[in-house]
């Protein structure tokens, strides 16, 4: 546990530079996540959202490129998802989008005027 203390103690500043680098996203998932544990140069991160689990398996190179540059360590990402702690309250991007186009009043306007819909 005392290692992965490394990681939390900057964790925000890391966060902070991610954004800097219009990683927004990808910052947007993180903070669904928990840094659980680091070991033998791998880096262990619960995801309690499985769309942020999922879309972060995604990124995980790119992440663990910025990681090591941010912390200057060679590490290794191991991102899980944790089922016990997901509320299953989580709506999807097209499960929003599907709202959206349904209730919102601008969204509404333009799929009726233009016969736009909502794309992720």
């Amino acid at each position: 546990m005392a290692e992965v203390q490394k990681f939390r103690v900057e964790w925000k500043q890391f966060l902070d530079s991610l954004l800097k680098k219009n990683y927004k996203v990808v910052v947007t998932h993180l903070l669904s996540c928990e840094l659980t544990s680091f070991s033998q140069g791998i880096l262990h991160m619960s995801c309690a959202k499985k769309f942020s689990y999922e879309e972060l398996l995604h990124d995980a190179g790119l992440l663990a490129r910025e990681i090591e540059i941010f912390y200057g360590l060679s590490v290794k990402l191991h991102i899980s998802y944790d089922d016990k702690n997901d509320t299953g309250n989580e709506q999807t991007v097209f499960t929003l989008f599907s709202e959206l186009s349904q209730s919102n009043e601008v969204v509404k306007f333009l799929v009726r005027e233009f016969g736009g819909e909502l794309l992720y």
